[in-house]
């Protein structure tokens, strides 16, 4: 064979003989999946005396082209492959997560090395190299080859020295630090319900950046949060926080900053809606393995009576016949520190233990092992941090103006609270760089 069409075959034989870096996933319509799977039958068409047909080979080639400007990669095959092999979910990476990297039997790192070899020199076919097979293969083509796309052939993004199987333990190192599969693409998920009734977790694809210095006032609450997020980030017992207390407080927003903060300690946040609740066991059991640390997020919890994900929650919580996972901790907000929306006709029921009703819908939060307080800001402190938020900024506004605009806007708005005091100084920022007077 023409040793262009064996090179090809080559290639395609050790992509699809991995033993570690397996490609094939469950989701079908993922973009990002299609790229070898449309390259291999590319090379089936044209190095495959039986299969070989250039109308097939030409289609599935266009194809690869689309699809591989649609990645990331924008149509860099090396950036594509080298970030499918540092992203990618299996034994070797979660052991490398682990940091059992110098733990791990000899025949694995070999098969790895095998593998990542493999997707090298994938990486070094080029477009011309497929037309120049092609041309081989279909000579009185030669016209409509010219015509077919090219793709990149040169690293942008990532920048390997030699084999990439030679850095097994620098890919090793990034396991290790960053976690694997989409766990380490993405830092943020939200556990939403699909239209066929089953669950999965979709990223986060550009979350909340707000830093825990952003936040004002409310320090004693901000450290034994912050304490207790640093004990479970260190393998140290910790507690299910609930935050309570009235509403623009800064209670998820404080969730949210432990995040940013956090984040290269291998910690994730995974938000969960209320009515979700029902597969937090699935979700629990998704993430029990992956070798980083979740906070599991329920914004604004409150139940109505008889809700079927009250017991859920409370089973997980503690009282469970399984334990919950050292990986895995709960971080709720709500407005109301009991949270079941109870009625006085449900407390003067005909029910003989009315007590133990109203004691088992108290005893959610009372499984929290920290519970926060965040109450509204008299006016003082909510003066006090309009004034430190523009600070930050660098705002250059008379104080007195500051404030008395502060108060019209929170007389306005019916309350005085942080998330008020950020919005009124967004509102003078804005007019300032307008050049509009800020009353």
């Amino acid at each position: 064979m023409d040793s262009t069409l064996k090179k090809l075959e080559t290639a395609d034989f050790l992509i699809y003989n991995l033993s570690v870096y397996t490609h094939i996933t469950e989701n079908d319509d993922d973009v990002e999946t299609k790229v070898l799977e449309y390259l291999h039958y590319t090379f089936i068409n044209i190095y495959d005396k039986q299969e070989a047909n250039f109308e097939s080979a030409a289609r599935y080639y266009s194809d690869f082209c689309y699809f591989l400007y649609h990645t990331k990669s924008m149509g860099c095959l090396p950036d594509y492959l080298y970030d499918l092999v540092l992203y990618h979910d299996n034994v070797f990476s979660r052991e490398c997560a682990k940091n059992n990297f110098a733990k791990l039997p000899p025949y694995l790192k070999a098969a790895a090395t095998n593998d990542l070899n493999a997707f090298y020199a994938l990486s070094l076919i080029t477009s011309q190299d497929i037309k120049d097979a092609m041309f081989e293969r279909f000579p009185e083509k030669s016209e409509y080859i010219k015509l077919l796309p090219d793709y990149s052939s040169r690293h942008n993004v990532y920048h390997p020295q030699g084999c990439w199987g030679d850095s097994l333990s620098k890919i090793a190192d990034f396991y290790r630090e960053q976690g694997i599969g989409l766990y380490a693409r993405y830092k943020a998920f939200s556990f939403v319900r699909t239209p066929r009734g089953n669950f999965l977790l979709k990223p986060v694809l550009e979350p909340d950046d707000i830093r825990l210095r952003d936040l004002k006032q409310y320090e004693s609450q901000r450290k034994k949060v912050v304490e207790n997020t640093l004990a479970f980030l260190a393998g140290k017992p910790c507690n299910n926080v609930l935050l309570y207390g009235d509403r623009g407080t800064g209670k998820s927003s404080t969730v949210k900053a432990l995040l940013n903060e956090y984040q290269d300690q291998g910690l994730r946040i995974i938000q969960v809606d209320k009515s979700n609740l029902c597969g937090l066991g699935d979700l629990i059991e998704q993430v029990t393995d992956i070798p980083l640390k979740f906070i599991i997020f329920i914004d604004d919890l409150t139940f109505q009576e008889n809700d079927d994900n009250f017991g859920m929650l409370k089973a997980v919580l503690e009282g469970g016949v399984v334990k919950r996972p050292n990986n895995i901790v709960i971080y709720a907000t709500s407005n109301r520190r009991h949270l079941i929306k109870e009625t006085f006709t449900a407390r003067e029921g005909d029910e003989i233990h009315k007590a133990d009703t109203i004691d088992e819908n108290l005893s959610l939060s009372d499984r929290f092992g920290l519970t926060l307080t965040f109450l509204m800001p008299n006016k003082d402190n909510y003066l006090a941090i309009v004034k430190a938020i523009a600070d930050d900024r660098k705002l250059d506004i008379d104080v007195e103006t500051l404030f008395k605009g502060a108060e019209r806007f929170a007389l306005e708005k019916g309350a005085r609270t942080p998330r008020l005091a950020r919005q009124y100084v967004d509102h003078v920022q804005a007019r300032s760089e307008l050049g509009l007077p800020i009353l």
